[in-house]
């Protein structure tokens, strides 16, 4: 019952903290979310570490953007969470966000006036453990800490849901969890500084190749592939720059065709766009590996909110994925 109460009282104050800097910002279901009527002048995107965001960082390479939108300047802007990328979008300095549904469906639950213009891809996020005694979450009932994003990741909803399965109650680890953006919790659990780490592609991929374990998966929790990340805007930005956003989705569209028909081209230039971190062929084998699609349809959404509802992350879920996304993804056969 306390640990209810502390949840509950951390959620209220989030969603008070979301409307304080709805009213600071004059945000709402006419604001443009950093953009004014006429000529876009300057356009910021933001996402995050990870091959899930592959489909924008091909867009970035290529520079696609800008012929598309010639005369405006485009920022691409890398944070750590899709939190921070909340705030800045609120803030009205963030005009296109990226990330997971944790923090989209936070944000639209608290009034933020922002839809999804198009899934990434759907993708299986693994919580992995190099210390030989953590075998299963029971193990991580001595206090064991798992890295990842943040509180309200979707990570954070895969730990609840994995917890509610095999620990009889959601928020059983939920003192475990640790804020920590995916290369420094992969830093911190190939050193031994923590238990476990609830990340994404290439982060898990790249453990396991380190000696690391997959203890358990988001496609075991959700019961198959959903989506992982979405790109989403707010109304305002929508309906005064309807042409920017069109050629943002055709840019998208196009750059995942590209890695579904020809990933050694796509691997080539995230390679390119990574600084030569990872060669091409190692990003070949991420973006092809098991539990990877790239696809613009979204997938799981009403199922990943209504157990957010259920457990008092969000007060209400949509009634479908339509509720949350434009019309130009109405007719894609999401769910």
């Amino acid at each position: 019952m306390a640990q209810r109460r502390t949840r509950a009282r951390g959620l209220l104050a989030l969603v008070a903290l979301i409307a304080a800097s709805l009213v600071a910002a004059g945000c709402g279901s006419n604001g443009a979310g950093g953009a004014q009527e006429g000529k876009l002048k300057t356009l910021t995107i933001a996402y995050q570490p990870g091959i899930g965001y592959a489909p924008l960082l091909i867009v970035k390479e290529q520079g696609a953007l800008e012929k598309a939108l010639p005369g405006t300047k485009i920022v691409w802007k890398q944070l750590d969470s899709g939190s921070a990328i909340r705030d800045g979008m609120i803030a009205g300095d963030i005009q296109v966000g990226s990330g997971g549904l944790g923090p989209f469906l936070v944000g639209w639950d608290a009034g933020v006036d922002w839809k999804v213009i198009s899934a990434m891809e759907d993708m299986d996020l693994w919580l992995m453990a190099k210390d030989p005694k953590y075998k299963s979450l029971e193990d991580f009932k001595g206090g064991g800490k798992i890295a990842m994003p943040a509180p309200d990741s979707i990570q954070a909803v895969v730990l609840a849901k994995l917890s509610e399965q095999q620990l009889g109650d959601p928020n059983a680890l939920k003192k475990n969890i640790v804020a920590l953006g995916h290369p420094d919790g992969l830093q911190a659990l190939l050193s031994g500084q923590l238990a476990g780490h609830l990340t994404s592609p290439p982060f898990e991929f790249q453990e396991q190749d380190k000696g690391a374990r997959k203890i358990a998966t988001s496609y075991d929790a959700f019961g198959g592939p959903h989506t992982f990340n979405s790109i989403y805007v707010r109304q305002g930005f929508y309906d005064s720059q309807k042409e920017a956003v069109d050629k943002l989705n055709q840019e998208v569209a196009a750059a995942v065709k590209m890695l579904n028909d020809d990933p050694d081209q796509a691997a080539k230039l995230l390679s390119k766009e990574s600084g030569g971190d990872s060669s091409a062929k190692e990003f070949k084998d991420y973006i092809t590996h098991e539990g990877v699609e790239y696809t613009t349809t979204p997938h799981g959404f009403k199922t990943i909110a209504d157990f957010m509802k259920q457990i008092g992350l969000i007060k209400k879920s949509p009634e479908d994925f339509k509720e949350v996304t434009f019309d130009n993804l109405h007719d894609s056969g999401g769910s």
